[in-house]
């Protein structure tokens, strides 16, 4: 009785164990899933604004500034005066006037970081710094705004009132576009050229360039001598008829007055001060090569609108040039290669952005990302990112805005309107480059020919602007586990087709040793295979393509000495053990591939196996490539598959493989007509589970290939899976920041991509034992 009990008491307390560890399993998963998709859901949020406020100033406000903490503000008038606002209440903390400037008006400001541009009425340029120290007098930070005045020189001689104006400088050099209000190009440049001693020369530049535009009318719309009668080249041309041209050049000049035919309406100079571009009110772009400042050129010359092109700048790096014009329409142009040019580089719309109403007034770009603002004269403002190619937030102010700014960490919006009033908007934007298309979709980066799928989230320079579409991780993850298949499903479930159906029973000690092979660590696996076995393979590459072809004689061979022996030489050999006969001759095979490599070589692959595949099959030959990854992945994924693969074979009824063997059957065809089907459950259970393993592996890929984020089918170059780019940038990701989510992005497509496929394959699994188990 108190057997009974006891036995009753062990299967209660069984059941329970097994439902509490079952329940405890699923939710482990689903706490799992939970907590990386709570690290991912951020990424689907976008920009927002935390507070807003709005303050009043004293004037038409034409700059902006704020420090880094937001806490002052400063805004410049067109009369020359700085004022400093407390973020905090509104009051005026500081007003400082511009000695300098006497009683010049300002009608243009450049901003090049803390360095602002002034162009005046009379023509002159002057040049303020604006910046914030900070004090600290114990826990209590003060925030000292700083202002001085660099001094000013004349753009023109002729005094004219300045349009527009761009400006970029260094320690040494300090480079200006300026543009008259009589539509005068007019480049200004002041250099140091410092000596080995330190001491240095100053040489000042003042140059008219708008003959650049005028050239370029003639050229496009008069014919070509006009162009060889301005640069004093008449060759053989008898001196009545270059009289009679050169009249006619001089008519022509005065009708193409530059005022009249090219309006400059905006200028921007990149950071190199190397190229400078110029918007025009018919919608063209000129590029204006300025690195030789005593001779700049015309490079080329755009139709980048239909309507007149308003605001022109540049996002972080300078590479990217956001042009916004008359219809509202805003494009982000970049210099890209082309075969066609004679250059080699053309300037081409790369991303389009939403559109305002109203034309654009003005861009500011963020020093921190690739993400500008655009103001147009409707008063609303535009956040956006150009390489996601999305407007983030829409603002509205209700009025013409005067002023724009961002803050220097991305953080805040500042603008001034015509009824003087301060805006000031709090956003919070972290992950502004991440949409479905830059994670999965091609785009146009910086510095390439065409939009691509890139893989790249670090780079040298805190300009950089980071990639990371995750299509090239997800083929590299279905490249390797597809080619560690290939080489694993095979051998895994003939080898435990031959061990469950043929093998000697003296022999079945071949499976728990298959079996160790399973507990070797995958960093082991990887070491040798990028170590040994990738140099290997290297040296023998000849020999590797030729030894399937003597692998295959090898056994042609031994089955006919097999043959050939006599009774009572295959007497001593109990059946079931007659494989170990093919071990000599299989040996045999590859050393002799081995021996034959270096000729075949010589005659079949030119001397040189990687140059033949370079010319021949336009394929290059890496050291860590997918096959070395197919190998070594499918050495550590035969374990599982012969495994479950074998249990499932030695598990088919013994009758139905007697009742095949008495109805005539081979063995052969018993193994394979009535073992494999019945088995296939199994088997297919097999092949997931060690699909699972092939897509999860990390250090072998990390390890044996040059864990390069290409998509190439080759099987003589790398790439990089999902599971080894995880490992491998996790550690820099810093926590909380886009990498750092869009890396638990891949472990969560991994983690559902396992889910489904497992799912699936348990599905399929239960049909096919369910038609199998008639048999």
């Amino acid at each position: 009785m108190k057997s009974l009990k006891r036995r009753k008491c062990a299967d209660m307390a069984a059941r329970w164990i097994i439902k509490l560890g079952g329940a405890a399993t699923v939710f482990v998963i689903l706490a799992l899933f939970v907590f990386i998709f709570l690290e991912v859901y951020p990424l689907l949020q976008g920009a927002r604004v935390t507070k807003e406020n709005t303050y009043s100033v004293h004037d038409k406000a034409i700059s902006l500034g704020v420090d880094d903490h937001q806490e002052i503000a400063y805004s410049m008038y067109n009369n020359g005066t700085v004022e400093f606002i407390s973020l905090q209440n509104g009051v005026i903390l500081k007003r400082y006037p511009i000695a300098g400037l006497n009683s010049s008006v300002i009608t243009c400001v450049n901003k090049d970081r803390n360095r602002l541009l002034l162009g005046t009425n009379d023509g002159k340029i002057f040049a303020v710094s604006i910046s914030f120290s900070e004090l600290f007098a114990g826990d209590r930070r003060t925030v000292i705004p700083e202002v001085s005045e660099e001094g000013w020189i004349p753009a023109s001689n002729q005094k004219e009132g300045i349009h527009c104006i761009s400006s970029r400088g260094d320690d040494s050099t300090t480079v200006a576009a300026v543009c008259t209000k009589d539509n005068h190009l007019v480049l200004v440049a002041s250099e140091t050229e410092k000596t080995l001693f330190g001491s240095g020369e100053k040489k000042e530049i003042r140059k008219d360039i708008t003959g650049l535009f005028v050239e370029h009318d003639l050229t496009q719309n008069f014919s070509p001598v006009a162009h060889l009668l301005q640069m004093g080249d008449t060759g053989g041309l008898e001196k009545a008829d270059t009289d009679e041209m050169r009249t006619a050049f001089d008519l022509s000049e005065n009708v193409m007055e530059p005022s009249a035919k090219t309006e400059i309406t905006s200028l921007a100079l990149d950071l190199f001060m190397e190229n400078l571009y110029a918007g025009t009110s018919s919608g063209d772009l000129f590029h204006i090569n300025v690195k030789d400042r005593e001779n700049p050129y015309l490079v080329e010359k755009v139709k980048v609108s239909g309507d007149a092109v308003t605001a022109l700048g540049f996002v972080l790096g300078d590479v990217s040039l956001v042009v916004g014009d008359a219809g509202g329409g805003v494009n982000v142009w970049m210099q890209a290669r082309d075969a066609l040019s004679s250059s080699g580089w053309v300037l081409k719309k790369v991303h389009t952005l939403a559109s305002h109403k109203a034309p654009v007034l003005a861009v500011a770009p963020s020093m921190r990302d690739k993400g500008f603002l655009t103001a147009a004269t409707d008063g609303t403002i535009h956040l956006n990112h150009a390489t996601s190619e999305q407007t983030l937030l829409c603002l509205e102010t209700g009025h013409t805005l005067t002023a724009l700014s961002f803050a220097p960490k991305a953080d805040g919006i500042f603008a001034v309107d015509a009824n003087n009033r301060l805006f000031h908007w709090s956003i919070s934007n972290p992950h502004p480059e991440i949409t479905a298309k830059t994670l999965f979709g091609r785009v146009w980066y910086e510095g390439y020919e065409k939009p691509e799928f890139v893989w790249q989230s670090t780079g040298g320079t805190d300009d950089f602007e980071p990639k990371l579409s995750l299509v090239p991780l997800i083929f590299g993850t279905i490249k390797g586990t597809l080619y560690a298949l290939v080489i694993a499903v095979p051998i895994g479930i003939f080898a435990a087709l031959y061990t469950s159906q043929f093998l000697h029973n003296s022999l079945k000690i071949i499976k728990p040793v298959i079996e160790i092979m399973a507990a070797l660590p995958s960093v082991i696996l990887g070491f040798l295979a990028g170590l040994w076995l990738a140099p290997l393979m290297e040296r023998i590459f000849p020999a590797i393509i030729i030894m399937p072809f003597f692998i295959v004689l090898s056994i042609v061979i031994a089955i006919l000495c097999w043959k050939i022996l006599p009774v009572f030489g295959r007497g001593w050999c109990r059946h079931g053990i007659e494989a170990l006969f093919l071990i000599p001759f299989i040996i045999g095979a590859v050393y002799v591939s081995i021996l034959l490599s270096g000729g075949y070589e010589s005659l079949f692959l030119e001397g040189d196996y990687r140059e033949w595949l370079s010319h021949i099959l336009g394929l290059q030959y890496d050291q860590r490539n997918a096959l070395v990854v197919g190998i070594a992945m499918g050495f550590a994924v035969i374990p599982l598959i012969f495994t479950i693969s074998e249990d499932a074979m030695s598990n088919v009824p013994h009758s139905l493989r007697s009742a095949s063997l008495a109805l005539g059957a081979t063995p052969w065809q018993t193994a394979v007509r009535v073992v494999l089907p019945t088995a296939s459950p199994g088997i297919f259970s097999a092949v997931m589970i060690g699909f699972g393993r092939a897509v999860g592996e990390t250090m072998i890929v990390l390890m044996a290939t040059g864990n390069t984020p290409i998509m190439d089918w080759n099987l003589f170059n790398g790439f990089r899976a999902l599971s080894a780019n995880i490992a491998v940038e996790i550690p820099e990701a810093p926590h909380g920041g886009t990498l750092y989510r869009v890396l638990f992005l891949a472990a969560l497509l991994l983690f559902i991509t396992t889910f489904v496929v497992n799912t699936i394959a348990e599905t399929v699994r239960q049909r096919m034992k369910l038609r199998y188990s008639k048999l």
